[in-house]
């Protein structure tokens, strides 16, 4: 019985097969590639970052290139516009025109900038302003905060997003040519690791040799965050910052400030004094700059 059944269904699966290579297949394809219309900022990251410094920029909030850890939200579509050209003009031409042409941020600068329109807020209670992976990606949070009312407002635009831009720029730019070891000896065992956010406030890091609370951390931290905080303060910004705390304090800021210099100078041939006259020329100038216009 069991031979028969078996027998059955050989000629069940070929009649199967046969009718199937007697069907005729549709001509026209299921499979149609989609054509999108860009608007107006995409055809302007198209030109300034894509074909420039083949940069991508995600500001549609693409669930995969976010952090699922977070409640986030998208990126408005002015401030996506605001954030893109404000990018560009303090961020990206700075380093153009110090280095003298596009190759070392079209080497170097990660080639995907993520936009998430709300905060991301840690379990601490502290929150993320951005974040680098792999040096490829850097993402960009609380950009619903840049409103026109802060658009020209320096402070703010630091604190949220330029401070933050620089420093994991400068994690990419260590990770590909280490610096000195001489900048982790000054602090040595030091570092508080997670604990910063408990121990220190901006002062009393300051006053324990630290530019940020943040920089006590771990030693690549310190040597961003000195690096981020000296290009895009005044001198007298600076001076008050690494004067918040102790005199000795201050001289171990000082110390660290001189590798960090040092390290840009003969390794990437960038002077950080002229850089941070050039984004404090740019910072000056916002008032008449146009963060809206695409053409």
């Amino acid at each position: 019985m069991n031979f028969f059944k078996k027998i059955s269904v050989l000629f069940l699966a070929a009649g199967v097969l046969f009718s199937c290579s007697e069907e005729k297949l549709d001509p026209e394809s299921i499979l149609v590639d989609l054509d999108i219309e860009q608007n107006e900022l995409d055809s302007y990251i198209q030109k300034q970052f894509t074909d420039d410094y083949n940069i991508s920029i995600v500001y549609k909030f693409v669930e995969p290139e976010s952090d699922y850890d977070y409640n986030l939200s998208p990126a408005n579509y002015e401030s996506a516009v605001r954030i893109t050209k404000l990018l560009h003009y303090l961020g990206i031409e700075p380093y153009d025109r110090i280095v003298g042409n596009k190759d070392f941020i079209r080497a170097y600068f990660p080639k995907l900038l993520n936009y998430i329109g709300s905060p991301a807020y840690r379990n601490n209670g502290t929150m993320v302003l951005g974040t680098a992976e792999g040096g490829v990606k850097i993402t960009m949070y609380a950009l619903n905060q840049l409103t026109e009312e802060r658009s020209t407002n320096v402070a703010f635009l630091n604190r949220y997003y330029f401070h933050t831009m620089h420093h994991e720029f400068a994690h990419i730019l260590h990770q590909n040519k280490d610096y000195p070891a001489s900048f982790r000896e000054i602090t040595g065992s030091g570092y508080v690791g997670d604990s910063w956010n408990d121990i220190y406030d901006d002062e009393g890091a300051a006053a324990e040799g630290f530019i940020s609370a943040y920089a006590s951390k771990e030693a690549n931290e310190d040597f961003v965050e000195t690096y981020s905080y000296y290009i895009t303060l005044t001198p007298a910004q600076w001076e008050e910052r690494i004067s918040s705390g102790s005199e000795e304090g201050r001289a171990i800021i000082e110390e660290k400030l001189d590798i960090v210099r040092a390290y840009f100078e003969t390794v990437w041939n960038i002077d950080l004094n002229v850089l941070r006259d050039e984004i404090l020329l740019r910072q000056e100038a916002l008032p008449d700059f146009d963060q809206l216009s695409l053409n």
